[in-house]
């Protein structure tokens, strides 16, 4: 039997699967009821679980409406990306300048296992390893504070499944962006404070790959 935690996490992890592969779409409110049974649970995780996509970004709370999903539009994506490039790229540099512990030989294994990942069109698998690749550079900085900063921005963020449309497009994205993970390692390794910062700000965190977090 799931403890109540774990199971408003249940309820959270479903809906968030349904607005990543579109049965639910922006703009559209969220019946409670229905969730309440597909799942089989009581009202009460269920409500829980949408406060806390509300709180993460996916999702807006309407006065006397309930809950509908968040769109996010391609201008704002492109702002948010222009700040996380300038944090990310400040994570990094700081993990170098100040010489603090990270495993190299992890960031390149994860790096294989993404290439990996795309290939074999598992794209889940490869969002979670990427997220983990640039999460373990920001903790390495020792800023907790900019830690928090780029989460909250990534929260706008919810990746849909891929859907087999562009397909050639958003397979060579996907490939280009692991091949500026392993260049982000080489320049971290080389300890090149410069060129670091200026990767990672103006060519991985590049806007014109803001269509790819798009739900449309």
């Amino acid at each position: 039997m799931l403890n109540y935690r774990s199971l408003k996490d249940h309820v959270y992890e479903y809906i968030s699967n349904q607005i990543r592969e579109e049965a639910l779409k922006p703009g559209e409110r969220i019946n409670e009821n229905r969730i309440c049974e597909a799942l089989e649970v009581s009202r009460t995780p269920v409500r829980e679980a949408l406060l806390q996509l509300t709180l993460d970004g996916y999702i807006e709370q309407l006065p006397r409406r309930g809950f509908m999903v968040k769109s996010i539009s391609l201008s704002r994506v492109h702002n948010i990306y222009e700040i996380i490039g300038a944090l990310e790229a400040l994570a990094a540099t700081t993990c170098i300048r100040k010489e603090r512990s990270i495993d190299f030989d992890q960031l390149e294994q994860m790096v294989v296992k993404m290439d990996q990942l795309i290939e074999a069109q598992a794209y889940e698998g490869y969002y979670q390893l990427q997220h983990e690749f640039h999460q373990m550079i920001i903790e390495a900085s020792g800023n907790e504070d900019l830690n928090k900063m780029i989460g909250n921005l990534k929260k706008a963020f919810i990746k849909q499944a891929y859907t087999g449309a562009d397909y050639d497009e958003y397979q060579n994205a996907l490939r280009k962006t692991n091949e500026e993970h392993f260049q982000i390692l080489k320049l971290m390794q080389a300890k090149d404070v410069i060129e670091l910062r200026s990767f990672i700000q103006d060519v991985h965190w590049n806007s014109k790959y803001a269509f790819m977090e798009m739900l449309e």
